[in-house]
């Protein structure tokens, strides 16, 4: 709020800037209401000042006329839809006449510089502010982590030979949910007829069913001739090995003109002759690169399948604070996307292993949980900020986390001197845990941090932004 000196018979308009605070998660503008300004005198008396409606959305402007001089206490009471209470102003002092208020005006003092943010901006951004207070804070150590599979739970099917997909049936997509067993690709494989045409695979069929026939009836006069005892047994038993032999090669003629044919048209041919590639889990399909009727090379990745329902996350810590996490009973972490804090403990999860080497190329050393994920909606691959629990507990002076920004490499925040000053502070913090840091300096219990807004609150500092109408009200 924002007003003159009041003086006997003058008129002073209370420029009163009415903001929602209710919500942690951002202060709103108040847009209906009408707002009434109460002097209470020593005596027991009182004024009463109304506005009946806001100047603009966010302020009212009551004046108020006094009429008698002295000290009083001032009171502004809001009624509306939106929000309604009464907010105590404290002590104001009415003056007789504008050269006493002007010879009781105090000096000027130079203090610590402040940083303005006005209202209008402040409501046009998400803009809160919280009070630092004693808190217990679980100790923990900061890391950097990704989320992964659990180990067992994602699978790749690649084409075991070179081929080309069968064309028919389903064609597996992305987030398909398959079933363990279930045929996502058939391949026809290429590599046997591949070098070659039809015409000689026909050719090599033909010669094949006639060379059994040739051996079939070698065994028929071997078989007449042992019978009238003019060749030994031993001729018939080779005669009826090399039938063998022929059949054996004009089976083989057979399918592969059957295997060859089936290759040209796309379609598989009998008798089993393409590869069915299954999914070895349950899941969704996170990969898909299948086209019908494309020719595949050997080793080419087709498909992939995961599990999400659970996944792990890796926590990469600094080799220093390895020994604290080596009994870490959970972890909190953050990933983009998600303005709420996900939590590990015993109860959704579990920690599955500390490892024991240090990585050489980045110096530390992984630590894996698992946490469960019913809905799907983290995805391997996500990068997290991780606090790692230590097991240990403290009590200290803690502030919200998102009021830190980083200026230039300090850690800053921005502390409220009036509704539209603040003080610009850096500080040195502490334990990070559930949302909240450990304020080691810069920052004492009772003082109000922007706990939104405050990076807005820094770029318009950079910038020098300000509402175009200034504070002409």
């Amino acid at each position: 709020m924002e007003y003159p000196a009041l003086v006997v018979g003058q008129p002073s308009p209370l420029v009163a800037h009415f903001t929602d605070a209710r919500s942690p998660d951002g202060f709103q503008v108040v847009t209906k209401g009408k707002v009434t300004a109460t002097l209470r005198y020593a005596d027991g008396s009182e004024e009463r000042f109304v506005a009946e409606k806001l100047l603009r959305d966010g302020i009212f402007k009551p004046e108020v006329r006094p009429t008698k001089p002295g000290e009083a206490t001032l009171a502004l009471r809001l009624e509306g839809e939106q929000v309604a209470g009464t907010v105590e102003a404290g002590k104001v002092t009415v003056y007789p006449t504008v050269a006493a208020a002007v010879a009781a005006a105090p000096p000027e003092e130079a203090g610590e510089p402040t940083v303005p943010f006005l209202k209008e901006q402040q409501w046009k951004t998400q803009y809160a502010t919280a009070s630092a207070e004693e808190r217990v804070l679980q100790g923990g150590v900061r890391a950097n982590g990704e989320l992964k599979p659990v180990a067992g739970q994602a699978a790749e099917l690649s084409a075991p030979v070179a081929g080309r997909i069968q064309v028919g049936g389903e064609v597996p997509h992305l987030g398909q949910v398959v079933k363990k067993g279930d045929v996502l690709v058939r391949l026809v494989p290429t590599a046997v007829v591949g070098a070659t045409d039809l015409a000689t695979v026909e050719m090599e069929a033909a010669r094949a069913r006639a060379e059994l026939g040739l051996a079939e009836r070698e065994v028929t006069r071997a078989a007449e001739l042992l019978a009238a005892k003019a060749i030994p047994e031993k001729q018939l038993d080779a005669a009826r090995v090399a039938r063998e032999v022929a059949a054996a090669r004009a089976s083989a003629a057979e399918r592969q003109l059957a295997l060859y044919r089936g290759t040209q048209s796309g379609a598989g041919g009998p008798g089993g002759a393409a590869f069915e590639l299954r999914s070895p889990l349950e899941g969704v399909v996170s990969f898909s690169d299948v086209t019908p009727g494309a020719v595949v090379e050997a080793g080419k990745r087709l498909v992939s399948v995961i599990n999400p329902s659970r996944l792990w996350l890796e926590a990469k810590v600094y080799e220093a604070d390895a020994p604290k996490v080596e009994r870490s009973p959970g972890v909190a972490f953050t990933v983009a996307g998600f303005s709420r804090e996900f939590t590990v403990d015993e109860k959704t999860g579990r920690r599955v292993a500390v490892g024991a080497v240090v990585d050489p190329a980045t110096r530390t050393v992984p630590v894996l949980f698992e946490l469960p994920n019913p809905d799907g909606a983290l995805k391997p691959g996500m990068f997290a900020k991780v606090t790692l629990f230590t097991g240990e507990t403290l009590r200290a002076v803690a502030i919200p986390e998102s009021a830190v920004v980083d200026d230039s490499g300090r850690p800053t925040v921005f502390v409220m001197e009036g509704g539209e000053s603040f003080f610009k502070r850096a500080i040195r913090p502490g334990v990070r845990s559930g949302g909240w840091v450990q304020v080691l300096d810069g920052v004492r219990v009772g003082e109000r941090v922007v706990s939104r807004g405050a990076y807005e609150l820094k770029l318009s500092t950079a910038t020098g932004a300000i509402p175009e109408h200034g504070h002409q009200h």
